[in-house]
């Protein structure tokens, strides 16, 4: 199949990263805290992490928490995506309908910036290995896009921020590629596994090179920072020391 003539009829409800907004399950805000005292450095972040989300999400963000709660929609491996402290801060605030993921507004302010902050930082900048590149940029974006348009914009929307015309009334809601970017792998993943307990089914139909290409063109609509990371697990381990 050529890769710039991408198969036309497969409705592709959400492709990519509905888990993103879907996986965000923790438990319920604490009803009272004391605000820190000073700045928000990540090793307090990441102590209200483990205090309030590790549960779900796992203490190091990979979605795998040491009592093996699964959830449905399943909580999101933060480990593979970049997101934007702008898209976590909201997520946090609003919570996500059909989901585990409560609003925190309880959360004082300054230990809601602290874990907005270290959340930003379980993410790690991926990019597109060159032996595994099938098509020059260009050619990636522009495939990517046609994909895109034909399977995913009905939910997505046009520009990605999940505000199409099939969004309407969906639980957990179509994700913002604005304020997150996947991992080539953890697209693929999605994409091959679907994620239970929310509209988003399996797409085996689609090609690696389609795979690629969408992934290609879905990450080109991340409007957060441009940042090199360290791999989570080198981070976490840092911050476990400190």
């Amino acid at each position: 199949m050529r890769l710039d003539h991408p198969p036309a009829g497969v409705k592709l409800a959400g492709v990519i990263i509905l888990a993103a907004v879907s996986g965000w399950g923790v438990t319920a805000p604490p009803e009272t805290g004391r605000a820190p005292q000073g700045s928000a450095p990540l090793s307090q972040g990441r102590q209200v992490f483990v205090q309030f989300c590790a549960s779900c999400h796992g203490e190091k963000g990979d979605g795998k928490p040491a009592s093996g709660l699964r959830l449905k929609p399943p909580a999101l491996d933060l480990t593979g995506y970049e997101l934007s402290e702008s898209f976590i801060r909201k997520v946090l605030q609003e919570g996500v309908l059909g989901t585990g993921m409560a609003g925190w507004n309880s959360l004082p302010p300054e230990q809601l910036s602290a874990v907005t902050a270290y959340t930003a930082t379980l993410g790690h900048a991926d990019q597109l290995r060159e032996p595994e590149r099938v098509a020059a940029d260009n050619v990636l974006q522009e495939a990517g896009r046609k994909v895109y348009v034909v399977h995913c914009a009905r939910c997505h929307g046009e520009q990605g921020q999940g505000d199409g015309p099939g969004a309407s009334g969906l639980k957990p809601p179509p994700s913002d590629f604005t304020g997150m970017r996947p991992t080539y792998a953890a697209a693929a993943r999605v994409i091959a596994e679907g994620v239970p307990g929310s509209a988003m089914p399996a797409w085996p139909r689609l090609t690696p090179a389609e795979v690629q290409a969408v992934t290609f063109y879905i990450r080109s609509l991340y409007h957060g920072p441009e940042r090199r990371l360290q791999p989570a697990a080198q981070k976490h381990d840092r911050l476990v020391k400190q």
